[in-house]
């Protein structure tokens, strides 16, 4: 009887299965996310220990209804859970989703697109980033989109959605950013000022003075008779990369002579401060350099903002550039939180650590002493600063 039967049983249980993952929604991918977010160590610090559960939930119902009431949630729904944890002050806590297929997965813009429209605001106008080239056109009050025109990227087809932007209601900006592989980004408290949507790459005069592409690890090389340069790619703690800074220091730290030095950590996205300590102790030790320029910029980020900040208690040292990332207060540890929400799979990391001397940092990042605007290049803006003087 039972092996009759087993062909329409499997057919239920696959039919079960398969209704199932047809009732995945951002809804219960939210409810998902609200259980996982109690492992992080940010949750016990500022939800769990302030008593501030209450507020938690009232937001929780916030993002349920901004969910409910947007048409292109599905495709956006990965950025509403990074939203709802953003409640809590800790970019350690990440969930992400990078699809295999980003032309299925990218919402397409509806409406006629007109790039011969002139910019009545602050925000609409044609960007780059890169090979990449976007219209921003507004579609209402307070959202933005923007709408792929160009792309070296065979998927991010003319029409594409690549940005999201939205003015709250305290007239901040937010930003639901897809990265060219697909992966969703939100980010929140954004300045959109000059031409460029900050704490991106997407600018309207097509120039990138603020980024910075290594070809090596790390870089010395003299600039003038006046200036040192040390550029640091990462801070990443593998044994051949903390061999190969300690190999570096060694032959360069002897050449840092001259009365400038500028430390580009720019892109960096951190890994291990113990890395950079050889450098720390010996400008220590240097009594022939007067000033120290620390280079960082939006992706600056964790270890490497540890490391700005250990060489900002040297009193020669002027931090330049733009805020970086603000992602010092937490951290892994030796180990992360892992998981995965239960339907849409996506993926989830929470912090383990807490390192509250420098929470006040977290999502604003260090804010430079030297701004440098996106006009021309940073190195030669400092340069040219200190002859003027």
């Amino acid at each position: 009887m039972i092996k009759k039967n087993l062909p329409l049983l499997l057919f239920l249980i696959i039919s079960l299965v398969y209704s199932q993952g047809q009732d995945c929604n951002c809804i219960d991918e939210l409810d998902t996310m609200s259980k996982l977010i109690k492992n992080s160590k940010s949750y016990k610090t500022q939800i769990k220990k302030e008593a501030r559960e209450s507020d938690f939930n009232v937001w929780k119902e916030e993002i349920k209804r901004e969910i409910a009431n947007d048409s292109l949630s599905k495709f956006f729904c990965v950025g509403y859970l990074q939203k709802y944890i953003s409640f809590i002050e800790d970019k350690h806590n990440q969930v992400y989703f990078i699809p295999d297929n980003i032309t299925e997965n990218v919402p397409t813009y509806s409406k006629e697109i007109d790039t011969t429209l002139k910019s009545t605001d602050q925000v609409s106008g044609i960007y780059y980033a890169g090979s990449d080239k976007v219209l921003v056109q507004k579609e209402n009050d307070t959202i933005w989109y923007g709408i792929t025109l160009k792309s070296d990227s065979k998927e991010w087809k003319k029409g594409k959605i690549r940005l999201r932007i939205e003015k709250t209601a305290n007239n901040n900006f937010e930003i639901f950013e897809y990265f060219q592989n697909g992966l969703l980004f939100y980010q929140k408290n954004i300045e959109i000022l000059n031409g460029r949507i900050h704490s991106t790459f997407w600018n309207k005069s097509n120039n990138y003075f603020f980024n910075k592409n290594f070809k090596d690890n790390f870089t010395y090389k003299s600039i003038n008779s006046s200036f040192d340069y040390v550029g640091i790619k990462t801070l990443r703690r593998t044994s051949s990369l903390m061999k190969e800074a300690a190999t570096f220091y060694e032959n360069n730290l002897e050449k840092l002579t001259r009365e400038n030095l500028i430390i580009d950590l720019r892109n960096n996205g951190g890994g291990s401060i113990n890395q950079l300590k050889p450098l720390i102790k010996s400008l220590k030790r240097n009594k022939t350099i007067r000033k120290i320029y620390v280079l960082i910029n939006f992706k600056t980020g964790s270890s490497a903002e540890l490391a700005t900040l250990a060489l900002k208690e040297d009193k020669r040292t002027i931090i330049a550039g733009e805020n970086s990332r603000g992602m010092v207060a937490y951290g892994y540890g030796n180990n992360s939180f892992s998981a995965k929400t239960n339907c849409l799979k996506y993926n989830v990391v929470l912090s383990t650590k807490r390192s509250g001397k420098y929470g006040r940092y977290e999502n604003i990042g260090i804010k430079p002493n030297f701004e440098l605007d996106n006009k021309s290049d940073w190195i030669d803006q400092i340069v040219k600063e200190e002859i003027a003087k």
